[in-house]
């Protein structure tokens, strides 16, 4: 008992008060019957609450029990009263669901009950736990080797399924469900969520349920992949919409992979609906790997080449994004450099498409490259092949590309071409063009190819836009190197002299009033141009006298150059006085070498014109057969005909009439472009002739001694170009001839250099 002494006043001084602690005189006991009648009330209560019944007390009396119990050292009885109260009341519930026939008609009734016993014994057992929470909180705690009170209560569940195995009952119950659903069964969501929950929060779901659904969704899609794989049918070119009942009718590549996207996002949906989210990823693989892992390479034969074909991105697409998920981007990898193999060879091997190779391969490279923007996501992998495919098929035409991408960018770089005008068109072609340049191994017979066509357009002022030339050449630069252009540059180094020597020349000739012809000289550098076969032609005494005039003009700047006249380069504007009226006559020299000969006499035979011009046959015929027989004919033949023979008769055709007052006669072709592409050619061969004799010497006086196999294998590595074993053979033959090389006397394929 407690009793205090006031002796004064804490505030007034006084003497403190004192506190008297003094102890029971005896220790109050309980009534013999508290115990079971306590634990009578708390059990039903607990009861009570299991059947949905009210309580007769209420529920904070039913806690001040409790923690009167655990005050008083009753904790244990009240732990094994409940377990016990637990125990008997799952067994009984679940034992009267599981009793029920296994037959489809009671399935639905079992999964249902089985949702209602769970749904109602969380909440029971939350509201048990709030009323013996005092237990949970001390008794528990405190005592080692027991679990709590919410752990007990699913322990006591958990422990009824396993030991009857009426968890394996409700697992398979719960997978046909799903399997139900997978075929557009209506099923009953809520029932089937509340058991997969039940699993997981038994611990039940990835030990038990997880195997055995991920296996029975393996056989599920392993049935349905094997049916429709079976019956696919060619690519139809269509619209492929998402179809509403996959499983019937004919399906192609494209539908069947917009069905496998589906089942993913329907079994993405079902995860986050009613699964265990951890689970997403294997299910997602399983659905992965029976519909497509397994059959890449079926989908990928019957149909890839169809699809690309068809331009079909989205599809190409869905076929990339299941390929990446399962691994297979190598098979992908694999009929995509074969799919640009074959489809380029189509084109390259083809002799009649070369005059549109260029824009096919162009076009070929564009859709290609939106197939790997669009579909493949620019994968580095497939970026690759493309390359290697497009360089190897290629270059299966050993020199062809390169002469048909230099021919390509002369038509497009001259004047008149009708993308000429749109230069920023020009120049965006030009870089596409310069993407096929970079796959062609022959770039030395580009070089040449275009340099002969760019000589053209410098002499005969043909370029559309002289920028778009130097952009173009900036561009080679750029790519292949300063030495690669160094010519090329020559040649418009060459034209910017001459224009001002021919400027000065002018001048030059106007002071001294001998301007009666207007002569424009080009001097070339004979090491930056094409090799050119110079012609036998008497100009007129006027072009002569100019020319003369022009060589003493230019040796007194230069001394010790000699001058070397090509007139099959030249051109010339003559003024014709027709009986329409005058016109301009735009020719070559040749052609106005010809036509001033009419001006002293009407009528002239060939062998006369012949005499008085000094021209081979090949070279007056077709002069004459463009003044005579072309499509301006500003002179007549006798007798008349499409060729020119050595009896011909030619006159002045006064009456001729254009709408046009400039006139451009242009030289008739007779086979020139082969014999001049043979000329390149040979140009180019004899080239590289030397670049492997110099490659090989080179090698040889590194290594001193080195056996043929290696010899090849380095010389290959140093070439800008592709060459053939036997030039290889060849060459190492010249070089033994020459005694540079010896072959060793034990072993003929070693060789020693001795020079």
């Amino acid at each position: 008992m407690w009793a205090t002494k006031r002796s004064g006043s804490a505030t007034g001084g006084g003497p403190q008060k004192k506190l008297v602690i003094k102890g029971l005189r005896s220790v109050p006991a309980l009534p013999a019957t508290y115990k079971q009648d306590t634990l009578g009330r708390l059990q039903s209560a607990v009861r009570a609450i299991q059947t949905s019944q009210p309580t007769s007390q209420g529920l904070e009396e039913l806690y001040r029990d409790c923690e009167s119990l655990c005050l008083h050292k009753f904790g244990s009885e009240i732990y094994e009263m409940l377990q016990a109260e637990l125990e008997s009341y799952t067994r009984g519930q679940l034992s009267e669901i599981n009793s029920q026939a296994a037959d489809s008609t009671t399935n639905r009734t079992v999964l249902g009950q089985a949702q209602i016993f769970w749904t109602g014994y969380i909440q029971q057992l939350d509201m048990i736990r709030c009323v013996f929470l005092y237990l949970d909180r001390t008794y528990v705690l405190q005592t080692a080797n027991i679990l709590s009170l919410w752990a007990m209560g699913l322990n006591t569940v958990k422990r009824y399924l396993v030991e009857t195995d009426m968890k394996s009952r409700l697992i398979r119950l719960v997978i046909g469900e799903v399997s139900k659903e997978r075929d557009r069964k209506e099923i009953d969501r809520t029932a089937v969520s509340a058991l997969v929950n039940m699993f997981i929060e038994l611990g039940l779901y990835v030990p038990f349920f997880m195997p055995g659904f991920i296996e029975s969704t393996r056989e599920y899609y392993q049935r349905e992949s094997r049916r429709m794989v079976r019956g696919l049918v060619p690519v139809m070119v269509s619209d492929h919409m998402q179809i509403d009942e996959p499983l019937s009718g004919t399906m192609d590549v494209p539908r069947y992979l917009s069905h496998v996207n589906n089942r993913l996002e329907q079994e993405s949906e079902r995860i986050d609906s009613y699964l265990y989210a951890d689970s997403k990823t294997v299910l997602l693989a399983t659905v992965r790997m029976e519909m497509v892992e397994k059959h890449a390479d079926r989908l990928l034969s019957s149909s890839f080449d169809a699809m690309a074909d068809a331009d079909m991105l989205t599809d190409l697409s869905n076929l990339y994004t299941l390929l990446a998920a399962v691994n297979r981007l190598d098979s992908l990898k694999k009929v995509w450099s074969s799919y640009i193999k074959k489809t380029g060879l189509r084109l390259v091997q083809a002799p009649d498409l070369d005059v549109s190779l260029v824009t096919e391969l162009l076009t070929l490279k564009q859709r290609l490259d939106d197939i790997l923007r669009e579909s493949f996501q620019n994968n580095t992998m497939l970026v690759n092949a493309l390359r290697e495919a497009f360089g190897e098929f290629i270059n299966t035409r050993r020199n062809m590309p390169a002469q048909l991408i230099a021919r390509f960018i002369d038509q497009r770089m001259r004047a008149g071409s009708k993308s000429a005008s749109m230069e920023d068109d020009l120049d965006e072609l030009l870089d596409r063009v310069l993407v096929l340049f970079r796959f062609i191994q022959g770039k030395d017979m580009f070089e040449a190819y275009y340099k002969r066509d760019l000589a053209k357009r410098l002499l005969y002022n043909k370029s559309a836009s002289i920028d778009t030339e130097r952009s173009m050449l900036q561009k080679l630069r750029s790519e292949c190197g300063a030495g690669f252009t160094n010519r090329l540059e020559g040649m418009y180094r060459d034209m910017e002299v001459s224009e001002d020597l021919a400027t000065s020349f002018a001048e030059a000739r106007a002071s001294k009033g001998q301007d009666a012809i207007s002569f424009h000289p080009s001097v070339l550098t004979l090491a930056f141009w094409p090799t050119y076969d110079q012609i036998q032609l008497v100009v007129p005494k006027q072009v002569d006298d100019a020319q003369e005039e022009f060589a003493e003009f230019y040796n007194a700047k230069h001394q010790g150059r000699n001058l070397q006249w090509q007139h099959n380069l030249g051109t010339c504007l003559l003024k014709v006085a027709f009986d329409e009226g005058v016109k301009e006559l735009q020719l070559s020299i040749v052609q106005g070498t010809i036509m001033i000969l009419f001006t002293e006499e009407d009528e002239l035979d060939y062998m006369r014109i012949q005499q008085m011009t000094g021209l081979e046959d090949i070279e007056l015929k077709r002069a004459l057969q463009s003044l005579a027989c072309g499509k301006y004919r500003v002179l007549t033949k006798d007798p008349k005909s499409r060729d020119v023979a050595s009896s011909d008769r030619f006159s002045f055709n006064s009456q001729f009439k254009c709408p046009l007052v400039r006139v451009r006669i242009s030289q008739i072709a007779v086979k020139e472009d082969d014999k001049d592409d043979r000329g390149v050619e040979e140009h180019v061969h004899q080239d590289r002739m030397v670049s492997i004799d110099a490659a090989l010497i080179r090698i040889m006086k590194a290594r001193r001694t080195l056996e043929h196999s290696a010899l090849v294998t380095e010389l290959m590595g140093q070439l800008r170009f592709n060459t053939s074993t036997s030039e290889v053979k060849e060459r190492l033959e010249t070089m033994i001839e020459r005694e540079y090389i010896l072959r060793d006397d034990n072993n003929h394929m070693l060789y020693h250099y001795i020079a």
